[in-house]
């Protein structure tokens, strides 16, 4: 059964007239990645294995006054559109002929989301505000603290950082906090430290998954997925804060 999906934006500025924004991105000259949900496109397909979630289009502009020069910022940005729901992530987008989206382009991008994969049991019901209150800061923390690790492991890839949630805290863990520790002017070479714990306590309120699943008076689960442009901030933007779309929609997913 398909479903089609009701759109919403997260932040306040996300996608909202592109030429508002172009006087400030031609003031410092550089790229300004956003995601133009009116032109973008997600069904809601099924809860089968063998069928996708999610299948669509997402089309992202520069907003900017300068090239949003792919090759330039990192390999990781050969998927540079993550489209992803509080238990998958699938990185998109991996065209490697294409180096950078110069002003005012827009690309589209055709992406196809869980076909192969057990959906039932699974939580999709996006995000909610509760607070951890303070995190352990000792530099052992995450590898001595299974529960823990964990925390900062959900907290990361909530953010779309690649990262296993299992609280073993490895070298691809290491390798996402170090990548946020950047975004966030930290230094980034993933060792947990007290600025690392503060800051992360502080932005957790609002990116811990929800317990349990919402379901309607006809036995559909409400599914949640977000579409993001450069999940890692590898591309140095004039608003860093406009370029996470969610996505919301209805299917039969005991």
């Amino acid at each position: 059964m398909k479903r089609w999906m009701e759109t919403s934006l997260i932040a306040v500025t996300t996608v909202v007239g592109a030429a508002s924004l172009v006087p400030f991105a031609q003031a410092d000259g550089r790229p300004d990645l956003v995601i133009q949900a009116k032109d973008s496109e997600l069904r809601f397909i099924s809860c089968n294995t063998s069928d996708p979630l999610v299948e669509g289009r997402i089309v992202i502009r520069n907003a900017g006054d300068g090239d949003a020069n792919l090759r330039a910022a990192d390999n990781l940005l050969r998927s540079f559109v993550a489209v992803y729901n509080p238990e998958n992530i699938d990185l998109i987008e991996k065209d490697t002929r294409r180096t950078k989206i110069e002003p005012r382009e827009q690309r589209q991008i055709e992406i196809s989301m869980g076909k192969g994969s057990v959906k039932t049991g699974r939580n999709y019901n996006g995000f909610t505000g509760g607070s951890v209150g303070s995190l352990p800061s000792d530099a052992d923390a995450l590898s001595d603290d299974e529960e823990l690790a964990r925390i900062v492991q959900q907290f990361l890839r909530d953010r779309a950082y690649s990262v296993t949630v299992d609280g073993d805290w490895g070298p691809g863990s290491k390798r996402a906090l170090a990548a946020f520790q950047k975004t966030q002017d930290l230094p980034g070479d993933g060792s947990w430290n007290a600025e690392t714990a503060e800051k992360m306590a502080t932005l957790i309120p609002d990116l811990q998954s929800s317990s349990g699943n919402i379901v309607n008076d006809a036995g559909e689960t409400q599914i949640t997925v977000f579409a993001v442009v450069d999940p890692y901030n590898l591309i140095d933007e004039s608003n860093e804060t406009n370029n996470l779309v969610k996505y919301t929609g209805w299917l039969k997913c005991d």
